[in-house]
C-alpha cells in the first residue's frame, strides 16, 4: 500500500482540516513516507486576459501556500518530509486527479464533516468525485482523533449479494491488514445481511420462515468465517449482523466506537464503476467515523 512512500492531503482553504493533516502525518511517519499538502483555488474575477491578471493569480496562490505552510510546519514536528502545492483550478477533485497522474501516491487524505444535529456527513462534489475516480486508496477523515488502541472494521460481502466484483473483498481486507500492521491496530470483518426481501417472497403457509431464516443466517455465517480464515483473521473477529446495511453498518460503527471503517470502490476505464452494494451513498453519509475507501 505504501509502495511510493507518498501521502497527499487534499485541503479546502475554507474548511478546518487540522485533524486530517495530523492523521496523515502520523501515517507518513509510521510508513516513512513523504507528505504533500495540496490545494487548488480559483477566482473568476482573476481569470481574464487583463495584463495584471497573471500576477493576481500568482498572489492568490501564494496566499494559499502560506496557509498550507502553517499546517506543514505542524506536520514537520513529526520529523517527516512535508511539501506544499497549490494550483489554479476551479474543480478541486479534477486538480487532485491531474496531480496524481504525474505524482504517484499511495494514499489521498481529505477531511469531511459530520453534523451531529442531523446525523449526517456532508459529502461535497469533490468527495464523490474522489470516491468514484481516485486511483489510490482514499481516507475521508472526521475531526475526532483516533484512540490509542485503534480498531479497524472492514465491511465485506462474502456472499456477493450486492453485484460487486468478486475481488473487491480481497482489496478491502488487504488494505485493512496493511493498515493494521502500520497502526498496530485491531482488525475485524463486518458482514451485514438483510434476509427481508427473500423472506417476503417466501412468505407462504407451506414454508417454515423460521427454518428458512436460520438457513440464510448459517449460509452467511459460514461464508464470512471462510473468508476470515482464508485471510488469517480469527473467526472471533468476523462479525455477522442482520438487518438493513443502511441502518446497521453506521449503528455498529458508532456502538463499538470504531476508528476507521474500510469499504470498497473499484473503477475501471473511467466508465465502469462499482461501489460495494451496501456502501452506497445513503450509507456513507450516516457514518460518523473515518472511512478508508479501498481501491
Amino acid at each position: 500500500m505504501f509502495e511510493h512512500k507518498h501521502i497527499i492531503v487534499l485541503l479546502d482553504p475554507a474548511e478546518e482540516s487540522a485533524a486530517a493533516v495530523e492523521k496523515a502525518a502520523t501515517l507518513a511517519q509510521l510508513s516513512d513516507s513523504k507528505l504533500t499538502l495540496f490545494s487548488s483555488g480559483y477566482d473568476g474575477a482573476l481569470n481574464s486576459i487583463h495584463p495584471h491578471s497573471e500576477n493576481a493569480r500568482d498572489s492568490y496562490l501564494s496566499r494559499l501556500l502560506d496557509g498550507l505552510e502553517t499546517l506543514a510546519d505542524t506536520a514537520r514536528s513529526k520529523n517527516i518530509q512535508v511539501s506544499t502545492e497549490a494550483v489554479w483550478d476551479k474543480h478541486a477533485g479534477t486538480a487532485m486527479l491531474n496531480y496524481l497522474s504525474g505524482n504517484p501516491a499511495d494514499l489521498v487524505v481529505k477531511a469531511t464533516h459530520h453534523q451531529n444535529v442531523i446525523q449526517r456527513t456532508f459529502f461535497s462534489q469533490t468527495d464523490w468525485e474522489l470516491i468514484r475516480h481516485c486511483p489510490v486508496p482514499l481516507l475521508l477523515t472526521k475531526a475526532t482523533a483516533w484512540h490509542d488502541n485503534i480498531t479497524l472494521t472492514a465491511a465485506v460481502d462474502p456472499v456477493r449479494t450486492n453485484d460487486k466484483p468478486d475481488f473487491l473483498d480481497d482489496h478491502i481486507i488487504q488494505c485493512g491488514t496493511e493498515m493494521r500492521s502500520l497502526l498496530n491496530a485491531k482488525l475485524q470483518l463486518l458482514h451485514v445481511y438483510d434476509p427481508t426481501p427473500l423472506m417476503i417472497y417466501l412468505d407462504q403457509p407451506a414454508i417454515n420462515s423460521t427454518d428458512i431464516g436460520e438457513e440464510i443466517r448459517v449460509q452467511h455465517q459460514e461464508a464470512l468465517v471462510e473468508l476470515a480464515q482464508s485471510k488469517g483473521i480469527d473467526k472471533a473477529d468476523a462479525r455477522l449482523e442482520m438487518g438493513s446495511p443502511v441502518q446497521v453498518i453506521p449503528d455498529y460503527l458508532y456502538e463499538y466506537d470504531i476508528d476507521i471503517v474500510i469499504m470498497g470502490a473499484v473503477s475501471r476505464s473511467g466508465l465502469e464503476r462499482w461501489l460495494l452494494g451496501h456502501t452506497a451513498e445513503k450509507v456513507l453519509d450516516r457514518i460518523t467515523v473515518d472511512i478508508l475507501i479501498a481501491k
